[in-house]
């Protein structure tokens, strides 16, 4: 299986052990708030436990890859790097269910796999576009509007990134910033693979499930109403909990479910 991802991993082990290993999806966010992936690290004792990545690939040399191209990198990399045979469990946090789903079907074909889906999320066009306009709320502009998803999703990626590109350059010429410009890269870089994977999930067409499907556990607040496209609710457990941002608490939900395999 070939990655065509980019130069960058998207898999990262953050811890060793002999036990189960953990595969967990997330992002993280723009503020000092601990990921999914790390709270799971630092309790999963004797769990290898691997962060997956997609929006740091899609911040780098790559302006869009579907799920799929993203599912088949990662997997690809932990069977080069993880434990060749047993059980695995795969945690996808909110909008990087899907990928997380991808993932636990292309690794069911030779394994037995179990994804943990943490208030699951499913982004849609509208979903897509909020964000667009929350990050030209967050340069200091609005009033523009997204660009269309027709054509290429890579060409885009490449028109939303340019307008917030733009939206920049004007902020901080307005503010006499503009020797500054070049500190707020890296963030424009996040906000576009961001996007690029927002879109992926988007366009992301339904799933063919392998012959040996995983098991699904879904992880929602008391009041959710979550569902999994491509599954009927009997086909997928529900477990609630009283929290569901991410909280010391939350991973310790999590990894009880692991241990209780």
């Amino acid at each position: 299986m070939a990655s065509t991802v980019s130069t960058q991993s998207i898999l990262q082990q953050l811890t060793d052990g002999d036990a189960e290993p953990v595969l967990v999806a997330d992002f993280q966010a723009m503020t000092t708030a601990p990921r999914l992936s790390r709270l799971l690290s630092g309790r999963a004792e004797g769990h290898p436990v691997y962060q997956v990545d997609p929006v740091g690939v899609l911040s780098g040399d790559r302006l869009y890859l579907p799920l799929r191209d993203l599912a088949a990198a990662c997997v690809e990399e932990f069977l080069a790097c993880g434990p060749p045979d047993g059980p695995v469990f795969i945690a996808g946090h909110c909008s990087a269910s899907a990928l997380s789903l991808h993932v636990a079907n292309l690794l069911a074909e030779s394994r037995d796999v179990t994804a943990i889906l943490v208030g699951p999320a499913w982004p849609d066009e509208d979903h897509v576009r909020s964000r667009f306009a929350e990050f030209l709320s967050n340069l200091g502009a609005a009033g523009r509007p997204c660009p269309e998803f027709d054509g290429d999703p890579a060409a885009t990626v490449a028109r939303m990134a340019q307008v917030l590109d733009e939206e920049l350059i004007a902020v901080a010429a307005s503010r006499g910033a503009n020797g500054a410009a070049g500190a707020f890269r890296e963030l424009l870089a996040w906000y576009r693979g961001w996007l690029a994977f927002l879109l992926a999930c988007h366009n992301d067409p339904p799933m063919a499930w392998a012959s040996s499907a995983p098991e699904v556990i879904v992880l929602s607040g008391p009041a959710d109403r979550c569902t999994v496209p491509g599954l009927g609710q009997g086909a997928y457990r529900l477990c609630q909990v009283p929290v569901i941002s991410i909280t010391p608490e939350l991973a310790e939900s999590v990894l009880a479910l692991i241990t209780s395999r």
